[in-house]
């Protein structure tokens, strides 16, 4: 529900605008607002956890997620929707490390491969079957069932946590939140953030991006003064936590960065449509699902080398994405190109997550799972943010350093949405910039994989290996 959320109201969005009469600009806000906020606010909302207690930081977050879904579901203007999508992004941000934090605490050392295969699993799934399930809602009722449907979906998970979750002891109730810091750190990062989603190098975002390197800056004098940090900074110095939270930040950037462009491809270039589109995805999502458990016992297995696992994951990531970016040509088709990627992507990211979730968690003592899950979640989230941004830069520049000086302005455009609006006798140069353009993307994805894949491979399998108990 929480990962679907992120790419399914793109889906929506000409809809969203017909209906409330809104511009492009206001529009991408139903998506930002919700992107900054679990870019945010992940790694505080895993410290509450660790300090109050994970059931009960992720029963708050449910139940903010829910009825801003209600209330975004039935607003009756834009103004209204974009304000509870940030509502919703806040809930999200809570629920999220508190997930994994769940997951890792009930279950044993020896247990916690399969456990976290699953879960990762389903993390992927929603992320990419966003796209489609926004699709078939789009089509068969209204835009308003993309966030209606979190209603019933939300009451079951409440119920199903009040009855199978059992209360956890806080680790230590009398220690005092870093609430300064918890601010200072959200303050830096939505700089950094906003500066990103911004797009456009312009005194705005030079000066976004400035003061969210000065707050992080202050972050890091607050946490060193205070006796209960937010953040151990003791934490940087740990090679298997720092490697995996890049490898993380990546790979995002890599798979969920693009995952836009590439239905931009297959709609605006190949003439799918919305529905064909999502159900292009579809081969992976099969795998994942069909993979995940397995991808679990195997990361378990591997002990001291679950670090290389990981690696090979982000390997075949890696592999996939400059496969594309050399062998597509005019004369591609889905099955001969893009079938074969998604198969190798659909092993690729059940055993990255997984086996990189199991380095990352065995990283950490068990009072700091929460800021571990946290720190994965907020990497995750802000590499989607960086990916989008980066490889939609990419794309744009290539795009307009070939274009021929004699194509009109709305081909110009068009180009830069995957269009070919070109007039017939432009066409073939116009289409071959287009191709030249997204290979390039792909490129630069597989580069971000590639240094994931370094990052991971470099890890000494003992600081990969070494496993904090963990009470049930």
């Amino acid at each position: 529900m929480l990962y679907v959320d992120l790419f399914i109201v793109t889906v929506a969005l000409p809809a969203i605008g017909r209906d409330f009469h809104a511009s492009v600009g206001l529009l991408a806000w139903t998506v930002t607002g919700y992107v900054l906020m679990i870019g945010v606010l992940p790694l505080g909302m895993g410290r509450l956890g660790d300090l109050w207690g994970h059931r009960a930081v992720y029963l708050t977050g449910l139940a903010i997620f829910l009825v801003a879904s209600l209330a975004c579901g039935l607003a009756p203007t834009i103004w209204v929707l974009l304000i509870f999508r940030v509502a919703q992004g806040v809930g999200a941000a809570m629920m999220t490390p508190s997930t994994l934090a769940l997951v890792t605490r009930a279950f044993s050392v020896e247990q916690r491969g399969l456990a976290l295969g699953i879960y990762g699993g389903v993390s992927s799934l929603g992320l990419i079957a966003g796209p489609l399930l926004g699709g078939l809602l789009v089509t068969a009722s209204s835009w308003r069932w993309v966030f209606l449907i979190n209603v019933p979906l939300g009451v079951l998970a409440i119920a199903l946590t009040l009855i199978f979750i059992p209360r956890e002891r806080p680790a230590d109730e009398s220690l005092p939140v870093d609430w300064w810091g918890l601010l200072v750190f959200a303050l830096g990062v939505l700089g950094l953030l906003l500066a990103l989603t911004h797009g456009a190098l312009d005194a705005w975002t030079l000066a976004a991006a400035s003061l969210g390197v000065a707050f992080l800056l202050l972050f890091g004098v607050i946490e060193r003064r205070t006796p209960s940090p937010l953040f151990d900074l003791g934490l940087l110095r740990n090679r298997a936590f720092m490697a995996t939270t890049l490898s993380f930040l990546l790979f995002s950037a890599a798979l969920f960065g693009s995952q836009p462009y590439w239905s931009l491809f297959l709609q605006n270039t190949w003439g799918f449509s919305p529905l064909q589109g999502g159900l292009a995805f579809l081969p992976a999502t099969l795998l994942i699902a069909a993979l995940t458990p397995a991808s679990g016992l195997i990361g378990q297995a591997a002990g001291s080398a679950v670090g290389r696992v990981a690696a090979v994951g982000v390997g075949l990531m890696a592999l996939g994405f400059g496969a594309i970016a050399l062998i597509l040509t005019p004369q591609s088709a889905y099955t001969t190109s893009f079938l074969p990627i998604f198969l190798l992507r659909g092993i690729g990211i059940p055993v990255f997550i997984t086996c990189g979730q199991l380095v990352m968690l065995a990283s950490v003592p068990a009072s700091q799972i929460g800021v571990a899950a946290g720190a994965l979640g907020m990497a995750r989230n802000v590499g989607t943010a960086l990916g989008v941004v980066l490889l939609g830069g990419v794309y744009s520049q290539t795009v307009a350093g070939a274009l021929p000086a004699s194509v009109a302005t709305v081909a110009r455009a068009g180009a830069d949405q995957f269009l070919n609006l070109a007039p017939a006798a432009t066409h073939s140069s116009l289409s071959g910039v287009i191709l030249h353009g997204f290979m390039a993307l792909n490129l630069t994805a597989a580069l971000c994989c590639g240094v994931a894949f370094l990052a991971l491979l470099a890890l000494r399998p003992r600081s990969a290996a070494h496993q904090q108990p963990v009470a049930k």
